[in-house]
């Protein structure tokens, strides 16, 4: 008899219910419903609303049921965000989005408390202003009142699943993205967190992904793995002989690789690596980058302008394109906040010495290579600190579906690349979803599962032109720059 299993993965522009149903050892994923998730700018703050997520979340439960008997529920989302709950259990205002700009030069004041190099060795997560470290330092600092009345902090998915229980938990691959988590230790560190003044008597208890936390009208409530990267690296079909490593490829890129322990050196450190908690408590060590958002930006604007471009047209404007006229940094702060991603990617030529893209042709071709080239980059370092000689790289999620971005980060890593599946993140939810029931043994089974279920979703790539990329990598002509001298 066939099982189904919902998901419900929640990413930083959508939400989907998906249901998945075993049958004869196939798994198949089908949508049930799609809905808007987003920020709205509430007096000048940019928040979630939880309250139409939760509503659009029964609702896809609901039609879920309809088509099949349901065995479990999980959710995975976003990382480092939360809500905070009074004491009678009700949510004191809708969580913050992590693109507020609360935390804007919050670092500076942490380091006051705590040094760089302590918070990275106690918690091995990388630096970014919008962890869940720096929003709760900005509240502290702020004596913001919600946060002052606070009974819990709630992370993203882990509240949404309160919000079907009543069960507070801290599931630990969200938790880990928070830089409250110590990877070494496996528990919160509350000796950073005092130190830098931020409370303690608010964290739930940690629990590990698998955990059945409750129901929801009589169907198991599973955390599987919350944050929606671990969900990802979860499905990636890589073979127990391989030594792989994995991009996840969607609205942000995270290039890594699985290992059984935390790695934190300075040089992890230098090269802003992260260690995250993974499924089975393995460490998802990877770097957190710019991803697609740009390539979403430069849609949104156009199409704001009279442009009605699909992303399939942009695939087409880029390959038509000339390669390797002008040179971006993903990575560079002016390519993280929503804006005029064109006149930003302009920009960016211009202060550099180089030349203005003067199409849309153009500026398409230059955004997916500079990804390309940062891909290269990361992958280098992922290569000198794990000192792991890598077989492929498996890219998963909804950029495996990228043809041209496929290709060329086999061009630019010199790596053969393995695309697929899709719906990593929702397939992967639903492996650790029937691991917790004792439908499939282990994660090598689910692993194997994808690659027998979703073998027409994968695709192999092979390095061409590899001698024009590495070239153009090391270009150093006066109207170009090298990828060494992107920060400006």
């Amino acid at each position: 008899m066939s099982k189904a299993f919902i998901a419900i993965d929640l990413g930083a522009s959508s939400g989907r219910t998906m249901l998945g149903i075993l049958d004869n050892n196939k798994l198949t994923i089908k949508e049930i419903n799609r809905f808007w998730n987003g920020p709205n700018n509430n007096d000048g703050v940019l928040r979630w609303d939880f309250s139409s997520l939760l509503s659009n979340i029964k609702n896809g439960i609901k039609l879920a049921e309809s088509e099949h008997p349901i065995s479990s529920i999980a959710i995975d989302t976003w990382g480092v965000d939360f809500g905070l709950i009074d004491k009678d259990g009700a949510l004191l205002e809708e969580p913050v989005h992590y693109r507020d700009d609360r935390t804007s030069g919050l670092f500076e004041e942490a380091f006051k408390l705590v040094s760089k190099k302590e918070i990275y060795q106690k918690t091995g997560i990388q630096f970014m202003e919008l962890n869940t470290l720096y929003q709760c330092l900005a509240l502290k600092l702020q004596n913001d009142k919600s946060y002052l009345e606070a009974s819990n902090l709630i992370f993203s998915p882990d509240l949404l699943s309160y919000m079907l229980t009543g069960k507070i938990y801290a599931e630990k691959t969200i938790a880990s993205t928070s830089q409250f988590y110590n990877p070494s230790t496996q528990s919160w560190d509350i000796d950073l967190l005092q130190r830098l003044g931020i409370r303690t008597d608010i964290l739930p208890e940690l629990i590990s992904s698998g955990s059945n936390v409750g129901y929801f009208e009589k169907i198991p409530v599973i955390a599987g793995a919350g944050h929606d990267t671990a969900c990802a690296f979860a499905a990636a079909p890589i073979e127990s002989s391989t030594r792989s490593a994995i991009l996840s490829s969607g609205t942000w890129s995270l290039f890594g690789c699985e290992l059984e322990k935390p790695l934190i050196n300075d040089e992890a450190l230098n090269e802003d690596f992260t260690n995250e908690v993974g499924i089975n408590n393995s460490i998802r060590f990877l770097k957190n980058m710019n991803g697609l958002w740009i390539i979403q930006e430069l849609k949104r604007i156009w199409n704001k302008n009279g442009c009605s471009y699909s992303f399939s047209d942009m695939v087409t404007m880029a390959e038509r394109a000339t390669p390797f006229k002008f040179f971006i940094n993903p990575a560079h702060e002016m390519f993280f906040s929503p804006g005029d991603m064109e006149n930003r990617i302009k920009n960016f030529c211009n202060q550099t010495g180089q030349d203005s893209p003067a199409t849309h042709d153009e500026i398409v071709r230059t955004a997916y290579e500079g990804l390309a080239f940062l891909y290269a980059d990361t992958f280098n370092s992922l290569k000198k600190i794990t000192g792991i000689p890598f077989d492929n790289v498996h890219i998963v999620g909804g950029g495996s579906k990228n043809e041209l971005l496929n290709q060329m980060t086999a061009n630019s890593t010199g790596l053969p690349v393995i695309s697929g599946p899709i719906e990593a993140t929702a397939i992967g939810n639903i492996l650790i979803q029937m691991i917790a029931l004792g439908k499939i043994d282990d994660i090598e089974n689910g692993r194997l599962l994808v690659r027998r279920s979703f073998r027409n979703e994968i695709n192999n790539y092979t390095p061409v032109n590899r001698n024009k990329w590495i070239e153009a990598k090391n270009i150093s002509s006066d109207d170009l720059i090298t990828i060494a001298k992107w920060n400006i």
